[in-house]
């Protein structure tokens, strides 16, 4: 099988197994409330288990990725730039998209930026959000 990115809509017993690996912090209920709410949850998977994902928010022409995470077993092997190819082109109707890192701890903050930079995003004057044109 081959990587897919898809949102999830609803979340199988499957989906919340994986998703609990990628975001230990996350509840059920919080994940479902994020998407009663309007928010959308992509997802990287392969071999139908989910490798990672991110929480995504589109208000007017802005795209707001948060918690994006990819599970360190597989890290640098393009699944996060695949990740954000995906939404940014399942969303192509958006041309501003941001991330915020704020709530990102210092060791993966390091990362990050690192990743967002290779990706074509830039930092923000003043703030914690990157920002990319598309």
């Amino acid at each position: 099988m081959r990587l897919t990115i898809t949102p999830l809509s609803d979340l199988t017993n499957q989906h919340i197994l994986d998703l609990s690996k990628i975001w230990p912090n996350h509840s059920q209920e919080h994940l479902e409330q994020w998407l009663k709410s309007g928010g959308n949850i992509y997802a990287a998977s392969f071999n139908g288990r989910l490798l990672g994902a991110a929480k995504v928010r589109i208000e007017q022409q802005q795209g707001m990725i948060s918690d994006f995470f990819v599970r360190e077993v597989t890290r640098r092997r393009g699944v996060g730039l695949y990740l954000v190819e995906e939404i940014c082109r399942q969303n192509s109707h958006i041309n501003n998209w941001n991330m915020n890192l704020q709530n990102i701890s210092d060791e993966n903050k390091t990362i990050m930026v690192l990743f967002l930079s290779s990706c074509g995003f830039h930092v923000a004057p003043n703030s914690h959000k990157w920002e990319k044109q598309t």
